[in-house]
């Protein structure tokens, strides 16, 4: 009988220290679920700076697991921080396809195009930022080129710079230098060029300019002096935009030149060449 009760004892015992221990790693348990509970209770996302509440169409949130953000745009620069899910970030500007931004900590880098189709805006919807190409130019004001052809004949080389004031109007600044079998002429114009379709892909233009003009004989073939008249421009020709940053162009100028004598002078140049948008 004594042996019995010891028996028994015994594995009531080891049963209690069995179901003690599990209690106990329970209670711990529960002790970390709550402990983490609350600190995600009370955890608050940082406010945004006044600069992000002053443009918050431009504040977009990460939906995909992660998104690397480089010290430069290019895939050549590292990674220096990664946005996590539902982080949030504002966007500065682009260049070409990729997108500088700013976490709330204050952190900027660059982030690609494709990376930024994984974001919504505040109202939870996904933004569109695929690739409109050729498109793309309207956000460029700035345009330099360099065209060559034929000015009366003679083969001739005009560097341009252009400025655009509106999707319509802009300020074109053009130096033409030709050289002829009997003499070389430089003209300098400043005009206006006015493109009436500035959406098209093969965008017409037309323009109005005045300058100088710079006839400089031959001394081997000609003995006279050099002159130097004003002109008036009038001409237009074709834009076809390559690529978001590159155009070919077509122009036809026709100068009147204001002589000093009783009969103006009339040259025409007609010239082709490419552009550099930025």
């Amino acid at each position: 009988m004594n042996s019995s009760s010891s028996r028994l004892s015994k594995r009531l015992t080891f049963w209690l220290g069995r179901y003690s221990a599990a209690l106990g790693l329970y209670a711990i348990a529960a002790s970390l679920l709550l402990a983490a509970t609350n600190a995600l209770a009370f955890y608050e996302e940082p406010p945004e700076p006044d600069h992000w509440l002053e443009a918050p169409e431009r504040v977009v949130t990460v939906k995909a697991p992660y998104i690397d953000i480089r010290t430069f745009a290019g895939r050549g620069y590292p990674i220096y921080h990664v946005a996590e899910r539902e982080e949030k970030l504002l966007i500065h500007k682009s260049r070409n396809n990729w997108f500088k931004v700013e976490t709330l900590d204050g952190k900027i880098g660059w982030i690609a195009r494709n990376d930024l189709v994984a974001t919504v805006n505040s109202d939870n919807i996904p933004l569109d930022f695929t690739d409109e190409g050729w498109r793309d130019n309207s956000k460029y004001r700035m345009q330099l080129g360099l065209t060559a052809g034929s000015l009366e004949g003679a083969i001739a080389y005009s560097p341009y710079f252009s400025f655009a004031f509106t999707e319509n109007i802009a300020v074109e600044a053009k130096y033409t230098q030709a050289f002829g079998d009997f003499s070389n002429l430089k003209i300098a114009s400043l005009g206006v060029a006015h493109s009436p379709f500035p959406s098209w892909r093969l965008s017409p233009f037309f323009r109005l300019g005045s300058g100088v003009i710079q006839t400089n004989p031959s001394t081997v073939l000609v003995q006279s002096e050099d002159r130097e008249d004003p002109i008036i421009s009038v001409g237009g020709g074709f834009v076809f935009y390559l690529s978001s940053h590159f155009t070919l162009r077509v122009e036809y100028d026709k100068h009147t030149i204001l002589t000093t004598r009783d009969v103006n002078e009339e040259v025409e140049e007609w010239k082709a060449g490419f552009g550099v948008l930025f």
